[in-house]
């Protein structure tokens, strides 16, 4: 039986698998085509999982020190959270029909991607890692997709499936070659062995930090983020913009940063030549865009490189420019989509004013 030690590790993850309970519970319970009720069972949920993290303290391993709730994963889970209550406020006055009558399976998905950010937070094995990246990404390929009337959001949905897959692939062929060279998934272990000069633990963390690549939208690793922002619902995109990428670089600073010492010195021209192809690129190829969602997609890819010049600093400040770049980016991207989002309506909402009308009647140029 586990010790209060230990539950108290698992205390956020404890609080949102009850919340898919009870999500889950209210869907079956719910009857009628309109299911919108669970959206704000969802929302509240996720609100009162925020306001109890800022009471989570640090806790010993757990899991045979599989499992850690440090600093870093406590403030890492409350960005999720506070992203996630955004997320899911802005899709309560999503009306299409496909949200409204399937508000549950959206919902649940949406809890089941946080579940897998929490986990991958406080992951200090490799194969736990790579468990939770999955547990993370697959209900964001569904969710993609969601609006699968749209031949648009199937398209996108499946871009976004085969590139993740590739990246999956990669992360866990990297990580295989790491286990080899270290026999062990321990993340401490591999910290520790990368000390040492071992080809075959470079060329792991090489093709790990590819997969990487593919999770965080880093150019040239970037291929199915305009797609699916623009196919997508905005509520959704605004949240996968922020939280997934989040989560990545996380992920990131523990496997390479993490205990690695000086030997992290070692991924500086590495993360500084992907940061300057990421900014250069991204914001190149914003610059054509007429449609706004891929002009903030590439913009946000631009972001990428900026947050990856704190990872290639490999020091505790440059960790510490990177989340509070992200703390910044939850506001300010996320608002930017949820303009976005509300612009179309208030334009067909506002009624056009008796000087217009006179100038369509009197135009010559009126078809």
């Amino acid at each position: 039986m586990p010790g209060p030690e230990t539950v108290r590790a698992f205390t956020l993850e404890i609080g949102l698998g009850a919340l898919l309970l009870l999500v889950f519970v209210a869907n079956l319970g719910v009857r009628g085509g309109d299911r919108r009720v669970i959206g704000w069972i969802a929302s509240g949920g996720v609100l009162v999982l925020a306001l109890a993290s800022f009471l989570v303290r640090p806790a010993p391993p757990a899991l045979g020190g599989m499992f850690v709730q440090d600093g870093l994963a406590i403030f890492a889970k409350r960005l999720f959270l506070v992203a996630t209550f955004i997320g899911l406020l802005a899709s309560l006055s999503n009306v299409q029909p496909a949200f409204v009558r399937r508000a549950g399976e959206y919902h649940l998905l949406i809890l089941s991607s946080l579940l897998g950010m929490f986990v991958l937070a406080s992951a200090r094995d490799l194969i736990l890692l790579f468990v939770a990246f999955e547990l993370m990404s697959i209900p964001l390929y569904v969710l993609a997709g969601f609006l699968k009337r749209q031949e648009e959001a199937v398209e996108a949905a499946l871009k976004f499936f085969l590139v993740g897959s590739v990246s999956s692939a990669l992360l866990v062929y990297g990580l295989s070659f790491v286990y080899g060279a270290v026999r062990s998934t321990d993340l401490a272990t591999v910290a520790r062995a990368s000390t040492a000069a071992q080809p075959l633990l470079t060329l792991g963390l090489l093709t790990a930090f590819a997969g990487f690549g593919f999770k965080i939208a880093a150019f040239p690793f970037h291929m199915w983020v305009p797609d699916t922002y623009e196919a997508a619902s905005t509520p959704f995109v605004a949240w996968l913009s922020v939280a997934p990428k989040a989560a990545g670089f996380v992920a990131l600073f523990r496997v390479y940063l993490e205990g690695a010492g000086d030997r992290a010195a070692t991924w500086i021209p590495l993360a500084a030549g992907l940061a300057t192809l990421t900014i250069v690129g991204g914001n190149l190829m914003a610059l054509p865009q007429q449609n706004t969602k891929r002009l903030l997609a590439y913009s946000g890819i631009a972001h990428i490189g900026y947050m990856l010049v704190g990872f290639a600093a490999a020091s505790a400040s440059g960790v510490a420019m990177v989340l509070f770049y992200l703390v910044t980016y939850v506001f300010g991207n996320m608002g930017a989509f949820l303009v976005v989002s509300r612009a179309p309506r208030a334009r067909r909402r506002r009624p056009p004013s008796a000087g217009s009308r006179n100038a369509r009647r009197s135009s010559p140029w009126r078809c």
